[in-house]
Parts: C-alpha cells; sequence; structure tokens
C-alpha cells in the first residue's frame, strides 16, 4: 500500500502541475487521481461521477484508428492480454466500459496515408462506418477546419476541463471557443509522442562531462550549455579528414529537433495567443535569436548528425534503423527522439539517460517540451446521429476518466520507470518533460508549409528568417484568417 500511495502522489505531481491556462486550472483543482484509486484492490469501482447508468442494447462502437504507426501504442481495441501493462490496463478498461454500458468495442485499422480520405469519404457519403476516430494530430487539424469533426464541448458528458483530458491541447489547439480533439488519458499515444533528449551515460562518462541532471535541475540546461556540451562529442574516429556516419557526434537528429529546440525556447514559428489569434511569430527579435542558437547546433563543426538531411549526410541506404546504431554503438553522445523509444533500448548494453530539452536561457521560468504532430488524438465524426450522441460521449468521457485509472499508472511506473528507463534521475526528468508539454500549431496546422521551409533553411544553414517572413507573411495571414473564421462560424 505504501507502495501504491508513493505512486499516486507522483502522478499528482506529473500531471497537475499545470501551464498558464487559468480557467481549467480553477475548475480541475490539484486531485490529480480519482481517490479510489489509492486502493490495491476493488471489488466494485467508483463510476464517473458525471455520467448516468445506460444500457446501450449491445450495441458495437466502430473505432478507426491509422495504421503502420512507427512508435506508441496505437492500439485502442486489444484482443486480449498480453502481459504488457499498457495494452492489459487498456483491456481491462474497455471491459469495463462494454460492460457497463453493455456495448462491444471494435477497432479498424486504416493505413496512414488513407486515412483522412477515408474517414472525409464516410462522412460525406453518410454511411455511419466509425462511431470514433482516433486521427493522427496532423490529420485531426484539417478533418476539424473541413468540418469533419464535432466541437467535442457539445457533445454530451464529454467535458475537457476533466482532469483525465490534456490540457495543454486544449490551451494550444482550441480555436474559437471550439475543441475538435483531444488528448489524454484515453490513450497513452501523447505521452509517447513527447520528445526528449536521450544520453549514451558511456560516452558521458569517457568524455569526463558535467552531471547534466544537475544542469537541469539548477536551472543551468541553456540550448547554449546543450550546444558547448554535445560538440566536445564530435570526433573524427576513422582518420580521413571528413565527418561521415562512421564517425562519432555530439548528437543524432531528425529535422524535428528544431521544432523540439524551438519549442524548448518557447519561441515557435506560430503562436496562439488567445482562442481569436495567431501570430507569425518569425518577425520577433527572440526568433530569430533562437535561430542563430539552433543553426549553430545543427552545422557548426559538423557536430549533429540530421538523418533528415541527405544532403550533407549519406546514410546506409534502405537502413531506417541507422539512429540505433550511432546511438547504441557509442557514438552519438545525444539523441533526439520521442519517450516511446525508450522501448527499443530495453537490451541496450550502455546506460542511457533521459533529459528536457534546454531553455533559451536561465531566466525562463519552465522547460516545455514538444508533443509530436503524429500522435493520436480522439474525435467523433459529424456523421454521428443524433440519438447515438448520447451513446458516444458516454463512452470516450468514460474511456478517458477509466484509463486514468487503469492505464496511466501502468503506463508511467511499470512500462516507463520500471522497465525502459535505466536510472532514478531520469524518471525526475520525465516528471519535468510532462509537467509542460506544448502541441505546437507550427506542425500541426503548418500554415502555408512554413515549417518545411525552415526545417530546409536549418539544413542549408543559412538564416533568412528576415526575408521568409517578409515574403510569406501575406499568404500567411491569409490562411490563419481563413481558419479562424472557419472556426468562428461552425455552430
Amino acid at each position: 500500500m505504501k507502495k501504491l500511495i508513493c505512486l499516486v502522489l507522483f502522478l499528482v505531481l506529473l500531471v497537475s502541475c499545470s501551464s498558464d491556462v487559468s480557467e481549467p486550472d480553477a475548475e480541475r483543482g490539484t486531485d490529480a487521481l480519482p481517490d479510489h484509486a489509492l486502493e490495491e484492490e476493488s471489488e466494485a469501482p467508483q463510476r464517473h461521477p458525471d455520467i448516468p447508468e445506460n444500457d446501450f442494447g449491445g450495441r458495437e462502437i466502430i473505432i478507426a484508428v491509422p495504421s503502420e504507426t512507427l512508435w506508441g501504442y496505437d492500439v485502442v481495441v486489444p484482443e486480449g492480454e498480453t502481459g504488457e501493462p499498457v495494452y492489459d490496463g487498456t483491456f481491462r478498461r474497455n471491459r469495463i466500459i462494454e460492460d457497463r454500458y453493455n456495448i462491444s468495442l471494435k477497432q479498424i485499422d486504416i493505413p496512414f496515408g488513407d486515412f483522412e480520405a477515408r474517414v472525409k469519404n464516410s462522412i460525406q457519403a453518410q454511411d455511419n462506418m466509425f462511431d470514433i476516430v482516433f486521427p493522427r494530430l496532423y490529420q485531426a487539424a484539417p478533418l476539424a477546419a473541413d468540418g469533419f469533426l464535432y466541437d467535442l464541448k457539445s457533445v454530451p458528458h464529454i467535458n475537457p476541463s476533466n482532469i483525465w483530458w490534456d490540457e495543454a491541447i486544449i490551451r494550444d489547439l482550441s480555436l474559437a471557443g471550439r475543441v475538435f480533439f483531444l488528448a489524454g488519458d484515453i490513450h497513452m499515444y501523447a505521452y509517447d509522442g513527447t520528445f526528449v533528449l536521450y544520453f549514451n551515460k558511456v560516452m558521458h562518462k569517457d568524455l569526463g562531462l558535467e552531471n547534466l541532471y544537475e544542469l537541469v535541475l539548477g536551472n543551468n540546461w541553456t540550448i547554449d550549455k546543450f550546444d558547448e556540451i554535445m560538440r566536445t562529442a564530435s570526433a573524427d574516429l576513422d582518420g580521413d579528414g571528413v565527418m561521415s556516419f562512421n564517425d562519432r557526434f555530439g548528437v543524432f537528429s531528425w529535422d524535428h529537433m528544431t521544432t523540439a529546440l524551438l519549442t524548448g525556447a518557447n519561441s515557435n514559428i506560430f503562436e496562439k495567443v488567445s482562442e481569436t489569434e495567431i501570430i507569425f511569430n518569425m518577425g520577433s527579435e527572440k526568433f530569430n535569436s533562437v535561430i542563430e542558437k539552433i543553426l549553430h547546433v545543427m552545422n557548426f563543426g559538423d557536430a549533429a548528425f540530421n538523418g533528415y538531411n541527405t544532403a550533407k549526410w549519406t546514410v546506409p541506404s534502405s537502413e531506417w534503423g541507422y539512429a540505433a546504431r550511432l546511438f547504441t554503438e557509442d557514438r552519438a553522445l545525444f539523441m533526439c527522439e520521442v519517450v516511446d523509444i525508450t522501448r527499443r533500448y530495453r537490451d541496450m548494453e550502455s546506460d542511457f539517460g533521459i533529459l528536457p530539452f534546454p531553455k533559451y536561457d536561465t531566466a525562463q521560468q519552465e522547460f516545455y517540451s514538444y508533443v509530436s504532430e503524429g500522435v493520436l488524438v480522439v474525435g467523433v465524426p459529424t456523421s454521428m446521429q443524433g440519438s447515438d450522441a448520447e451513446m458516444i460521449g458516454s463512452v470516450i468521457e468514460d474511456m478517458a476518466y477509466e484509463g486514468r485509472i487503469n492505464i496511466l499508472p501502468a503506463y508511467y511506473d511499470i512500462t516507463l520507470l520500471r522497465k525502459n528507463t535505466r536510472d532514478e534521475e531520469s524518471a525526475a526528468m520525465l516528471d519535468i518533460v510532462f509537467r509542460q508539454r506544448k502541441y505546437p500549431i507550427d506542425v500541426t496546422y503548418n500554415f502555408n508549409g512554413m515549417t518545411g521551409i525552415i526545417y530546409s533553411m536549418v539544413n542549408r544553414n543559412v538564416n533568412e528568417v528576415a526575408s521568409l517572413y517578409e515574403r510569406h507573411e501575406p499568404r500567411v495571414q491569409q490562411l490563419i484568417d481563413r481558419l479562424l473564421e472557419n472556426y468562428a462560424d461552425m455552430g
């Protein structure tokens, strides 16, 4: 019992340390888990406090999920228990929901490249093929903007202000007071899809580097400090005078590291400043300053290996897993990846640690962590029949409520802290990582393709921020205005 209480207290700190949104905080309070989660066993678990009892007559609920996922727990409806804690917790959660409402849950997998079109076609045909959808975030955004998803605040029983929903996605992406998709304890994908910095402990020790955890806890983990430390690892191992895949690097990354560093510095390409205003942030002095630092990290001295920058780096053909080689062979001190990747390194011989992405400077109050646009979110297609609203709302809200009880503890305590991470310090770092997560509107809506334009600019090692802002601002503003108008006009 004592151990379980410690877990719950830790989860309280994890989830209830909130961001800058004041209204949801006031509604949520500080209780992160229901009281009955303190019990080791419960013969009769409490129900969701606000959903009435109901019998939906054995109705089958069809849930659409994009398949071919490279990472993350993408199973919403497991077929049975497997011994994997998160899958088993999800299976038990689903059985509770099915028994409670006399329904059956069924998952339909759709190749992710076809998902958006299949959902749109189904809704336009009014064939009621899907009751609930779990699009990737970058698919949910256009589905919402084009009117294919319900405002979840209007669906009976769904309350986005409840603690089992992630307030960060509402803070960052709700517009015109509308919430068309949610993430939270209904599914662990948004936790798995949070970017962190892994560091190789063998390299760290061999290089005689300072304690990285103490840098974080002492508020000295900044972009400049990261830049300084990571390039101490860079070395031309084969002695040919040219840095290549066979050498040693300060950091292995993808283009996503640019967004992770921008997010960590709290200076993204776009910023939602209110429910009716999005600003094109590239015109600010701070954004330009952050880009200068990123250019130095990614290009100066060839200390960073960006796997997507194939114009600069030759990579082994048809070998997606080459990232693992650089890190597991002790040839990359740091690696930019999502939390889920810890599962792939359970058998890694060298120990590794986990860090949040660095701050802009020591004056910055918080560490901010980038949640990938590839995470799964939940939505309701507008083809839903009005008579089904009570059922669909009850099921979604209760799945999130029961997910907090049955899945989140298994995910965080058993899967992350016991099985995948290597030290207690990484657990404390994950607390910091999850405390202030951000869903950048840059990569969610990607107005005028500006994210890719910035990635290309960084890969070419030039600072064209001023000219790019001047060139693209009129078109970008048109797209922002159109999006806001569409959301405001939706009934």
